[in-house]
């Protein structure tokens, strides 16, 4: 625990979104260390946000909504992006969805801490009705959206269509990965021509 959450002192009243942001840095920083959902206490997570533990009851019911209400913040900000990208795009629906995959690659290289917490993080298994309330559930239905509109623009999506926005999401995940520890040159226009060439692979007249 750092000497500056020891030395905390306590919110005053009315002051619950403050306490509620600072539950999510420190959540933050301890999943960057143990990496794994399991691993966390809500007990570390008091210690380093310098409240009691109780206190933490009174903003989430649980430890995974604690954890995905700090994981939903850098997905949001994800979000955002790929839609200002798609909002800038050529009104066509390939355009966009190129540009939103652009996005995407663009966020990832540029937040490596806040990506790597996305997707290094393991996460407890729930059932199907409380894993469709996750944070990453509207990225994956602006694939599918993006998608949509291709086909409604006359675009053949190759595949199994139910698939087909874990398809572009997986895809552009483990080439970024690819790009960032592999020992080449930092070239993110070679980021670019893979979505390219992905979408060709993908979509079909």
């Amino acid at each position: 625990m750092s000497e500056s959450a020891a030395a905390r002192p306590r919110n005053p009243r009315g002051q619950g979104e403050r306490l509620r942001e600072e539950l999510l840095r420190a959540t933050e920083r301890l999943l960057e260390e143990v990496g794994s959902e399991d691993a966390l206490s809500l007990r570390a997570v008091a210690r380093e946000a310098g409240v009691a533990a109780p206190s933490i009851y009174r903003h989430f019911s649980d430890k995974t909504e604690l954890v995905w209400a700090t994981m939903e913040v850098s997905y949001d900000r994800l979000g955002r992006a790929m839609a200002e990208a798609a909002a800038q795009a050529d009104d066509d629906p390939v355009a966009r969805l190129r540009a939103q995959l652009r996005a995407y690659c663009r966020y990832a290289i540029g937040h490596p801490a806040t990506y790597r917490l996305l997707y290094e993080t393991r996460q407890t298994p729930v059932g199907p009705e409380r894993l469709a309330g996750h944070p990453a559930a509207p990225l994956v239905r602006g694939f599918h959206d993006a998608l949509t509109a291709c086909e409604e623009a006359g675009w053949r999506v190759r595949g199994t269509r139910s698939e087909a926005p874990y398809v572009l999401w997986s895809a552009v995940h483990g080439r970024v990965m690819l790009w960032q520890v592999m020992p080449s040159r930092k070239d993110a226009g070679r980021l670019d021509r893979f979505v390219d060439e992905m979408l060709q692979l993908l979509l079909e007249r």
